[in-house]
């Protein structure tokens, strides 16, 4: 079963990004819901491995059409700065806990420790880490990468992280915060990244998680999608496996939370495919999107996550293996 496309942008087919078969079964066709650019994208269930990916998708050299400057990672809006006080605080929030997590299980080092987050968009991540890190960022966007390094002094490398003028060992913690997912070839990533790690280094990253359990009420509006911009969407076995094909072994899954927003936006996906009415889509949006429901979803959420292990996202941290991958 093929996908059929409205795009102009040509699509290319590929093997397995985790186990290179060829075979697959089609599980979701699903338009970009995000940005409403044209075209219907095929996520495909690997045969021999059962990664899901996305099959056929533009190439690296066209890809970049789906990511305007006003894509939402690219924000220029920094959490500190914002108008409301709660997204401010939770934007806030959830930068602490990124750092929490490093700060966690980084190795101990006498001198300043060394830290590259892969992807790292306008480099908020990093700017609200302490400055006792060597901060290093690498960004495919050209508009982001500038604005980091303009804004907050950082050193982005501009391109992909095979790209950069980097040799290893250089780092103690190399982050990819929602990037995986969204890399051609995640393999090569996670093995370039492995080089470019001491060998008691950790590699900290999320992804969607394709065992969430909004996956069951959202379908193909679930945000963790996100056509055609998301080339893998793995599972914890397939994130696992992932890992260790690249060299890696996996230490820890933290729970970080989150799903609150990842539902609020699959229900905006769901309303809008299924909602033609504007203000009944702002007004059922509303419902769902305001403090008081978020406090009353709290103990539900925190269960999902915390203990079903079905939360929106995956966080792994993962260490160098000894032998050469």
């Amino acid at each position: 079963m093929e996908a059929v496309t409205a795009s102009t942008i040509p699509l290319e087919h590929i093997a397995c990004p985790l186990c290179s078969a060829t075979g697959y079964r089609v599980r979701y066709q699903i338009p970009d819901l995000a940005l409403d650019r044209p075209g219907i994208f095929t996520l495909v269930e690997c045969a021999g491995c059962g990664l899901l990916y996305q099959n056929p998708r533009p190439s690296l050299r066209d890809i970049g059409t789906f990511y305007p400057p006003d894509y939402e990672p690219f924000g220029l809006t920094p959490p500190w700065a914002e108008s409301r006080r709660l997204r401010q605080v939770l934007h806030l929030y959830g930068l602490k806990k990124r750092w929490g997590v490093v700060e966690r299980f980084a190795p101990s080092r006498e001198r300043h420790r060394a830290i590259l987050d892969v992807g790292c968009a306008t480099g908020l991540f990093l700017a609200a880490g302490s400055d006792d890190w060597r901060k290093v960022g690498v960004e495919l966007s050209t508009y982001a990468a500038r604005y980091a390094r303009s804004q907050f002094g950082l050193t982005v490398y501009e391109g992909t992280l095979e790209d950069a003028p980097l040799e290893g060992p250089l780092f103690d913690v190399i982050t990819m915060w929602d990037v995986l997912e969204h890399l051609h070839d995640p393999l090569a990533s996670l093995r370039r990244a492995r080089a470019l790690l001491h060998p008691d280094g950790i590699l900290v990253a999320r992804v969607p998680n394709r065992d969430a359990l909004e996956v069951c009420c959202f379908g193909d509006a679930w945000a963790g999608f996100d056509q055609p911009r998301h080339m893998v969407v793995p599972d914890p076995l397939r994130i696992r496996l992932l890992l260790e094909r690249a060299g890696f072994q996996v230490t820890a899954l933290p729970p970080m939370g989150g799903s609150y927003g990842v539902i609020v936006l699959s229900w905006t996906f769901w309303l809008k495919k299924h909602v033609r009415e504007e203000r009944r889509r702002r007004l059922a949006r509303r419902a769902l999107d305001n403090l008081p429901m978020r406090l009353a979803l709290l103990p539900a959420i925190w269960l999902i996550e915390h203990l079903l292990g079905r939360g929106s996202s995956i966080t792994v941290v993962a260490q160098p293996t000894g032998g050469a991958c």
